[in-house]
Order: structure tokens, then sequence, then C-alpha cells
């Protein structure tokens, strides 16, 4: 079973930096000759957009036998199971419960959680916390091997 996921920034993020490169030119244009600041304006939106555009890169996933959380890798020979958590229970897995050894690649803006429990002894990590829009189709996903054979 294949399963990938990208975790974009809600269209409200790019909202907010619209407005904030609004800002920044209508400070500069106040005190700096106008060419210089229509180059600075040009410049902060790219590095801005640029910016989004790298953070909503980001997928998670499983693909090829392994667990995909963004530039990370595990085998799902090395995965002992997956867990949705959702609601309450993910903000207590990254609150009051958490692990402070579990690798995490979490976003702010996906409320749903999976909790990945390794096997491997060698691992710093005994599971890992990943950010997902569909909890229950990402850890199927990775359940998926270990519930056919």
């Amino acid at each position: 079973m294949i399963y990938r996921e990208r975790l974009h920034v809600p269209w409200w993020w790019v909202l907010i930096a619209a407005l904030f490169v609004l800002s920044l030119a209508v400070a500069v244009y106040a005190y700096v000759d106008p060419l210089i600041a229509t180059v600075f304006t040009v410049l902060a939106a790219v590095g801005v957009g640029l910016a989004l555009v790298a953070y909503s890169a980001t997928t998670v996933g499983v693909v090829d036998g392994a667990v995909v959380a963004g530039r990370n890798r595990v085998s799902l020979d090395w995965v002992a199971g997956a867990d949705p958590l959702a609601g309450e229970t993910a903000r207590a897995a990254l609150g009051r419960d958490a692990n402070h050894r579990d690798f995490l690649l979490t976003r702010p803006y996906v409320p749903g959680l999976v909790r990945i429990r390794l096997s491997d002894p060698a691992d710093p990590h005994p599971a890992w916390l990943v950010s997902t829009r569909r909890p229950e189709d990402f850890a199927a996903a990775v359940n998926a091997p270990r519930n056919a054979g």
C-alpha cells in the first residue's frame, strides 16, 4: 500500500505573508528612495514566498517499503506498528504525554498525528510522531504489510 501526503501551508498563511510584505513595503517606502524600496520589496516578497514554498514541500507517507517523513526514512522492517492520534490525544502526545526521545515531524496547522513505533534497538528514537491530515489512512498504510502477512 502506498500513501503520500504533502503538508502544505494553509491559505491564510499566504495572506499573512502578503500582509507582512506589504507592511515592510510601506515602512521602507516612507524612508528610502523609491527604486531601492522597490528592489527591497521585491526581494522580501521572493524570500517570504520561497520560505512558504519550502515549508510546504514536506511530504509524509509510505513509499517503496519505507515510512517517509520529510527527508527522513525508516524501513517498514523496523516498524513495530502505527497508531492514529487526533484531537486531545494528539495534543497530549505533543504535550503532557510527550516522550523527549521521540522523533518529531510536526506542523502546527495540521491537527492529526501518527505515532509510528520502532523496533530497532539501536535507534535512539522509540517512536516517530508525524503530522498528517488523515491519521487513520496513514496508520493503515504503515500497518498494511504486517496485517497482510
